[in-house]
């Protein structure tokens, strides 16, 4: 079937056909003899009735078969035909008719997968990237874990002070509301963190057990609630008791609560982890420095749109659910998810084009992994969620989303390639 193929924006082509009437009628002809052989029409021997009496009786089916059997041709013609055409979406029929003369006519359009001039990987220099680890690293590591494994004490005859753990009665009240005032029993406050308003930070300073303290603090002008928005919340605070935070030696005795035998043992394992962090943000930091070489030239405006509206709605997927899994009190009904989806999209399409040109270089270098690399992809993706790999591997096979991971793990071989091409070290 003669078809036209026009190249549009955003790797959008349209194609378009239009066959003949006599063309039409030949293989409506066709169509009406399949029919005929088959049907049954009052009068008449199975598969002896005209065609004039099977086109008058069975009109409705003989246009709808026609209609399908042209379609089809014409999808085989252009698929078939058009070797550097890799079709994205399905396409999108806009028209499809039958002229009063008895010629077909249909146009469509459907997005296919851009193909990209890429520079050769010869000649680029991958910037350097140290995985020295330093005495000063290990020890600031050493002070994380002190801190989480710190003890709240009492402060006995202390005053409050940044970094001491205030429990108290609040109370609030808007300024000119009616609603009942906020009170809340042993609240805790950490005095100075992020978490606490600066205005009850600077009232709690030097407070002492038994004393009431009161501060003030502005509502947001943009709060939902338009009676509350701007005004002053006054607080009164009841301090009822005050701890200090005690952290533990740095000794052997810190090494046995991370089960490890001594002090040295643990700066060693602090080494090793922070050698692989070093190596994983190298990975990181050449895989963005050589997509953004090799894609230079590319407009970030210019992309399939389906395939952006679709990484769009799997950011806002992600998002609302760490949302939920973090027990964010959030009514994620109410948020203006058209703003948001906005905000993502310059994300969305840098992770298109990231993918889109991974995967010119997969097909390039004809890419493969290996099923049991296919396994410890997915066993190291288990781990980051505490499921076992067997368990995590039969969910994502429930799910349909096994293609999925092993496209993602060809992806990731292929941007270890691309790291190995250029004379970086790969683990």
């Amino acid at each position: 079937m003669p078809y036209t193929l026009t190249r549009k924006a955003n790797h959008t082509i349209e194609i378009s056909a239009d066959l003949q009437p006599d063309a039409v009628e030949q293989e409506r002809a066709g169509i009406v003899r399949t029919i005929r052989s088959k049907a049954r029409v009052p009068g008449f021997r199975p598969g002896k009735a005209p065609a004039a009496a099977i086109q008058a009786r069975f009109a409705d089916e003989i246009r709808e078969e026609l209609q399908d059997h042209l379609t089809g041709l014409l999808w085989r013609e252009v698929f078939d035909g058009e070797d550097d055409l890799d079709p994205i979406t399905n396409p999108q029929i806009s028209t499809l008719e039958f002229a009063d003369d008895g010629a077909f006519r249909l146009v469509a359009e459907l997005e296919v997968r851009p193909r990209y001039e890429l520079p050769e990987l010869d000649g680029i220099e991958l910037p350097e990237h140290s995985l020295e680890v330093s005495d000063a690293e290990i020890e600031e590591e050493l002070g994380k874990l002190q801190e989480e494994h710190a003890m709240w004490e009492p402060a006995e005859g202390e005053s409050a002070a940044d970094g001491m753990l205030v429990e108290a009665d609040l109370y609030g009240e808007v300024e000119g509301s009616d609603d009942d005032p906020y009170a809340e029993e042993g609240a805790q406050f950490i005095i100075g963190s992020d978490s606490v308003p600066e205005e009850i930070s600077e009232a709690l300073q030097d407070a002492k057990v038994g004393d009431t303290r009161k501060a003030s603090k502005a509502l947001p002008d943009d709060l939902e609630d338009a009676d509350k928005a701007g005004k002053d919340v006054n607080y009164r605070i009841e301090v009822k008791d005050l701890k200090q935070k005690v952290l533990p030696e740095v000794d052997d005795e810190l090494a046995t609560t991370v089960g490890l035998e001594n002090l040295e043992e643990l700066r060693e394992r602090i080494r090793e982890m922070l050698v692989q962090r070093k190596r994983s943000d190298r990975r990181n930091a050449w895989r963005r420095f050589l997509l953004d070489t090799l894609a230079d030239g590319v407009n970030k405006d210019e992309l399939p749109p389906s395939l952006v509206q679709s990484t769009v709605r799997e950011q806002l997927d992600r998002y609302a659910y760490t949302v939920a899994m973090q027990g964010v009190d959030v009514d994620l009904d109410s948020m203006d998810w058209q703003q948001l989806a906005a905000k993502a999209e310059p994300a969305a399409r840098q992770e298109v084009l990231d993918t889109l040109v991974l995967e010119q270089l997969a097909a390039s270098w004809d890419v493969q992994v290996p099923e049991p690399e296919v396994d410890a992809y997915i066993a190291t993706e288990a781990a980051r969620t505490g499921v076992p790999p067997s368990e995590h591997k039969a969910n994502l096979a429930t799910e349909g989303r096994l293609d999925q991971i092993r496209h993602a793990a060809r992806i990731a071989a292929t941007v270890d390639e691309m790291i190995r091409r250029t004379g970086g070290e790969v683990d």
